[in-house]
């Protein structure tokens, strides 16, 4: 187990189980979701259910019900809802997948835009985490060596490829299905094509400012000396 990596240790029902537990009963980590949730480093900052919900050892049914009961205990608030919310946006993609079926995967998406549609040798530097970007490269070296990537840095990593760097955003899509641990066909798809503005979305893409955000979530650049130590 990368000793860097955000993910709890540990596969198979027994594993999730117990990391949900810990983080709805033990720590209750849940109760902070909402402020920390756009985190990059630790544990706890998100639910990291994402693994066992997408080979299935965990059902959504399951932890919704585990949710529900918690709030029962201890109260609702901005971040149980949120985790709900965030259950049901990841059920609404699988629907969209069902419906909309391959059109999902063509570059235009669901739309009638055109999105860029490059592939040349700036795909293969994001990929490696070798833009020369810092926050960028270091989002891809974690992805890289722990197969998990904060949902944040995914938006981040995904703009960088198709804003500014004009590549096809099927590109990154597809390496992301590669190189997830959890990786969910609805969820990756859907998000990439919100980003490049082919998906539901009728506002169309979505185009962060790496600098803005890495000065907003990792103002000491603590993430980037984590994952590029030495450069």
């Amino acid at each position: 187990h990368e000793p860097r990596s955000a993910l709890p240790p540990g596969a198979g029902e027994a594993a999730g189980l117990t990391w949900l537990n810990q983080y709805l009963w033990r720590d209750q980590s849940v109760r902070h979701y909402k402020e920390t949730r756009n985190g990059l480093l630790g544990r706890d900052f998100s639910s990291k259910l994402s693994p066992w919900l997408a080979d299935g050892s965990l059902s959504v049914r399951h932890v919704w019900r585990e949710l529900r009961r918690h709030e029962a205990r201890y109260g609702a608030n901005d971040s149980t809802y949120w985790l709900g919310f965030e259950l049901l946006w990841r059920e609404f993609f699988r629907l969209a997948l069902q419906q909309h079926g391959g059109a999902w995967f063509r570059l235009r998406g669901l739309s009638e835009r055109a999105p860029p549609s490059n592939c040349d040798e700036r795909f293969e530097q994001w990929r490696s985490g070798q833009t020369g970007n810092d926050f960028v490269d270091a989002c891809l070296h974690e992805l890289n060596y722990t197969g998990f990537m904060s949902n944040r840095g995914r938006q981040i990593a995904a703009s960088y490829l198709v804003h500014d760097l004009q590549q096809d955003w099927r590109l990154g899509a597809a390496w992301f299905e590669q190189q997830l641990t959890d990786y969910e066909v609805g969820s990756n798809w859907g998000n990439w094509a919100y980003i490049a503005g082919v998906g539901h979305d009728p506002r169309g893409g979505r185009a962060f400012n790496v600098r803005e955000q890495a000065k907003r979530h990792d103002p000491e650049g603590v993430y980037v000396r984590t994952w590029l130590a030495g450069r």
